[in-house]
Parts: structure tokens; sequence; C-alpha cells
């Protein structure tokens, strides 16, 4: 933490139980933040922030980011939690730019661990957080993944280690996360992930809770998640969203086509207005044969 002790000191700003730390010229900016973290709402299958403190540190420059997270991250990484210390870090070296997603992914990691008491399977937590979000463009991009459309299966510790790979890998892996969460969330039916997450508090593994709450295995479920995905995202999906992109192109392409000929259009009007005007012209002064 030497980076902290260096330059101008941070100051604490608070609301309700959450604590944000920012440096200087950035306290508006972490008052939004702390008020928006304390007034956060409820977590799917969970409800309310627990009732804890929270401290939120606001990293104006990504070498205080690295020093805070200790270089753990990779380097396209801008939001971390720390749930058993209740702590988030954020990258904020663009502070008008309002994370509302990216903090809210971040307090759902919190929210999951609090009501847990207990690790999750990385892809579980970080597929919880995408969903608690509404990371809903993460789905949309895998439906023109190729990878995925041709049939590449990952398994889910495929998808983690991906999680903390290069970013267009890790990108894909939050996505295949949320749809692994949101598949259990079908199963719950009304409850969603309540009796998961129930079961999670007391099961000593989340194999075991699989089969409490679904009566499947880890791998069982893995497989009916396979299936699941390449029906969602599959050939057909993949043709299906880029037959709507070559679809919104080609109607574009029309719009134009047809502006260009009204344009012509009236411009030989015009022209032909101008040599009527001009033929008339010659025959009043008796110019023309």
């Amino acid at each position: 933490m030497a980076l902290l002790l260096q330059g101008p000191s941070p100051t604490a700003i608070q609301a309700g139980r959450v604590t944000v730390v920012a440096w200087p010229g950035q306290e508006r900016f972490a008052t939004a933040i702390a008020e928006m973290a304390d007034h956060s709402a409820p977590f799917p299958s969970i409800g309310p922030l627990p009732d804890r403190p929270i401290r939120i540190l606001l990293a104006p420059t990504r070498e205080i980011y690295d020093s805070l997270t200790r270089g753990r991250l990779p380097l396209w990484s801008e939001g971390a939690a720390f749930p058993d210390a209740g702590t988030i870090v954020l990258l904020s070296d663009r502070p008008t730019v309002q994370p509302s997603n990216a903090l809210r992914h971040e307090l759902a990691h919190i929210a999951l661990r609090s009501h847990v008491g207990r690790r999750a399977p990385l892809w579980f937590e970080e597929g919880y957080a995408a969903v608690a979000a509404q990371e809903w463009d993460r789905l949309d991009a895998l439906q023109l993944n190729w990878q995925i459309a041709r049939g590449v299966r990952m398994t889910l510790d495929d998808v983690d280690r991906a999680l903390r790979g290069a970013r267009a890998d890790a990108q894909t892996a939050y996505a295949l996360s949320a749809t692994a969460v949101l598949l259990l969330q079908r199963w719950g039916g009304e409850r969603g992930l309540e009796p998961l997450l129930s079961n999670l508090s007391r099961a000593g593994s989340f194999d075991a809770a699989l089969r409490d709450t679904y009566h499947v295995t880890a791998g069982d479920f893995e497989e009916r998640w396979q299936r699941d995905l390449g029906s969602r995202y599959g050939w057909l999906s993949w043709a299906g969203a880029m037959g709507f992109f070559w679809l919104a192109i080609g109607a574009i392409l029309v719009a134009l086509v047809g502006l260009r000929r009204r344009r012509d259009k009236a411009k030989r009007a015009a022209l032909d207005a101008r040599d009527a005007e001009e033929s008339q012209m010659l025959d009043d002064v008796g110019i023309n044969e």
C-alpha cells in the first residue's frame, strides 16, 4: 500500500452503512456512489444488502487500483469485491461515468457471500453478480459468438479459468456464467435461486447443494447446461442474429438508395424546368428556329 502514502490523502464519505474512500477531486462522485450503494435495490433470491458496514475505495488511477488490489487482477479489471472484508475497489479514472452496473455487480458479491456464508464456485459467483446487475448485453454478445454457434463446448472449469484470462475470453466467460445461473434460476420456478442458496449455506459443498435442491450432481448439471446453451445459442440462434444484422443493413441500404433516387429525380426536374425556361426565353427573343 505504499502508493497510498504518497501525494494527497484520501477522504472518507459516508451514507448509511456505506463508506466511500476517495482522492481529492472526486468527493462529489464519491457521495453519489455512497448513496447509490446504500439504496441498492434488493438482490435476486437474497433481498437487501446485509446490515453491515461496506467500504468502497475509488482508485483514481490504474496504478492506485493495482496497489489496492495487490496486482492480483487482470489488466482489464475495473472493479473488485472482497466479500469477507465487505470491501469494493472501483477504478474511477473517469469520474463522469456513473458505474451503476459495475457497482451493483460488486455489491452482489457481498450480498451473496453474506447470505450464503461461504465461497461458491467462481462461475456461480460471477454469474450471479452478472444476473443481479442485469448485464444482458453479455448474453446478446453470445448470439454472435462463432465458437458457441459451432458447438465448441466449455466445461465450467474452463469458464472459471477464462474468467481470469484475456479480456475477450473473460467477456465470453461472464456471459456463460450468467447462462448457467439463469438455468438454475429457471429450475427453481417461482422461488428462483432461493432453495439453492438456502441449501448452499448448509451443505458441505456446491455439489451437495445441487443434489439437495435439484437432485442432480455437478456433472449432470454441467451436461444439461451445455445442452441448454446449444439450444439457445447454437446455429439457429447465430443464423437468426446474423440474419437480423444483414436484414438491418439491407434496410438501411434500401433507404439510402431510395433517398438518392428521390434526390436525383428532384435534380432532374429542376434541370428540366430550367431548360424549359431558357427555351421559352429564346423563343421570346426569336432566336430558336
